[in-house]
């Protein structure tokens, strides 16, 4: 009878040392939901922190092109001056990158033509921690003097902070 029950314990430890253990699978996080945190209102700040401007970041519902799905974001007030809306598609290397895109012709607050671009960068164009540091380039090289104002080229820097 005690042998009996010595097998049985056994038997039963046994058949508890083969089972598995089922791993806990996470759920990858979709890159497009996260870009919903990007949209928000914006203090600007030059890299020194001294206040710029306010700017408004709106994320516009996904869309599907021929090649890839895509998101967009509008510009509200950008460079204290325009507002725009840029198709955002997914970078590999920069999974919160932010394109701010090329835009020929736009039109500041006193109807002044500029031309304003930016490429994505490692360490720029990118939302992390509630804050974007900002890089792009603008330019009037093509309208100053039809415009009848000074020559004005940047390779500017600012630092956008999401305001809650």
């Amino acid at each position: 009878m005690a042998g009996r029950r010595i097998l049985t314990a056994v038997s039963v430890l046994l058949l508890l040392a083969c089972t598995k253990e089922v791993p806990t699978i996470t759920p990858p996080v979709d890159e497009w939901v996260q870009r919903n945190q990007i949209s928000g209102e914006y203090k600007v700040y030059d890299t020194l922190g001294n206040y710029l401007y306010m700017m408004q970041i709106t994320r516009i519902k996904d869309y599907s092109t021929n090649y890839s799905i895509a998101d967009s974001l509008r510009f509200e007030n950008f460079d204290d001056e325009f507002s725009f809306t840029v198709a955002q598609y997914k970078w590999a290397n920069y999974v919160m990158g932010i394109r701010i895109g090329s835009h020929d012709t736009l039109y500041d607050g006193n109807n002044k033509r500029w031309r304003l671009g930016s490429a994505l960068y490692e360490d720029y164009n990118n939302y992390s921690n509630d804050t974007i540091r900002l890089r792009f380039q603008k330019t009037n090289i093509n309208y100053w003097i039809e415009d009848v104002v000074p020559y004005y080229a940047c390779d500017c820097k600012q630092i956008a902070v999401k305001q809650h």
